[in-house]
């Protein structure tokens, strides 16, 4: 039987109208959300969508990192590569809603450090079973593609 261990996040958005400029915080940290000048913004930073895209990577590397310790390794580096394919219809008023907008995603994971390539599988599939982003994706029906290769 699996154990459940569950935490609460938390933080609060102010926007102010337009532009898009949002600023999100808690009580220990402060983050900006925007849009490009092209999309009303001021480009003072990353799209919520960049910014999923930025917490699946450091949500895979910070995976990678316990994993690699779990599992012995000695591991130098890993440079994580994301991409992500998403259909903006419903966001962009084509579509009544956005159900399953996101629908493939690219990850490359370069490992540095002195492990073989079997290891390195190994890692890479625990890091893809275990990382809450990814599975949110995979649960929503996201086309996943996940390459763990040695440097």
């Amino acid at each position: 039987m699996e154990h459940e261990h569950l935490e609460t996040f938390k933080a609060e958005a102010q926007g102010n109208g337009w532009p898009t400029k949002v600023e999100i915080s808690n009580k220990e940290w402060k983050i900006q959300i925007d849009e490009p000048v092209d999309d009303g913004g001021s480009n003072s930073g990353p799209n919520p969508m960049q910014f999923f895209t930025a917490s699946l990577a450091g949500c895979q590397n910070e995976q990678a990192q316990v994993v690699a310790d779990e599992l012995s390794l000695s591991i130098d580096q890993i440079n994580i590569a994301i991409e992500v394919d998403l259909d903006l219809s419903g966001f962009m008023g084509m579509a009544d809603h956005s159900n399953g907008s996101y629908k493939s995603v690219r990850l490359d994971a370069v490992v540095h450090g002195n492990v073989t390539d079997e290891q390195i599988q190994t890692l890479g599939q625990k890091v893809d079973a275990r990382c809450p982003i990814l599975a949110l994706l995979r649960t929503s029906g996201c086309e996943i593609e996940s390459n763990w290769s040695k440097n």
